[in-house]
């Protein structure tokens, strides 16, 4: 009986609650179907930049193959502008492997728009670093190269090593033994570890 009463009790109060807040609970309710339909709907114009982007970068490439450069970079300049996480660095990428763009200032500024997108995670960004510091390697500028390279070297990245393959290389290149085998020494120290 007394289990019977309990809820009864129980039911009365969720009854009196819903008459009571009747307006609030489907303020409520209007409020969570409006923030679905807009996560769902900010989600497919996402999908759909995506297929644009894809889109155009195929459409680069076929320009490429026609030999229209100028076409070709103007479409990979777009992509690089867009910001996207995977098709801009891979535009880039593209641009340089092929060589359509030469003014290497070009190439810098393109790396540090690169380098600026939040949705990278932090292995990638120091891959894109890497491959900045070789586009700077014709610049022969010391100081941006190590300022480049010196944040991956005294990091815990997987490109660590690379960066100090990389740094070391240069400094070899440009007969700076002493230089060159300070990176060398740091590679050899973690091997020994």
């Amino acid at each position: 009986m007394s289990e019977e009463i309990l809820n009864n009790t129980l039911q009365n109060k969720i009854i009196n609650f819903t008459k009571k807040n009747s307006k609030k609970l489907i303020f409520l309710s209007v409020f969570l179907i409006l923030i679905l339909f807009s996560y769902f709907l900010y989600k497919n114009l996402q999908k759909k930049d995506e297929i644009k982007l894809s889109e155009q970068y195929i459409q680069a490439t076929i320009q490429f193959q026609g030999k229209n450069t100028n076409e070709t970079r103007k479409l990979l300049e777009d992509i690089i502008k867009e910001d996207h996480k995977f098709y801009s660095p891979l535009a880039l990428y593209f641009m340089i492997d092929n060589n359509l763009e030469t003014d290497n200032s070009k190439i810098i500024n393109y790396f540090d728009r690169i380098l600026m997108i939040n949705a990278l995670d932090k292995e990638s960004l120091n891959l894109i670093k890497i491959k900045k510091a070789i586009s700077l390697f014709k610049y022969d500028n010391e100081e941006i190269i190590l300022k480049t390279l010196n944040p991956i070297i005294n990091s815990d990245s997987v490109w660590r090593d690379m960066a100090i393959r990389l740094i070391s290389d240069y400094f070899l290149s440009k007969n700076q033994k002493a230089k060159a085998n300070e990176y060398i020494q740091l590679l050899n120290n973690k091997i020994k570890k």
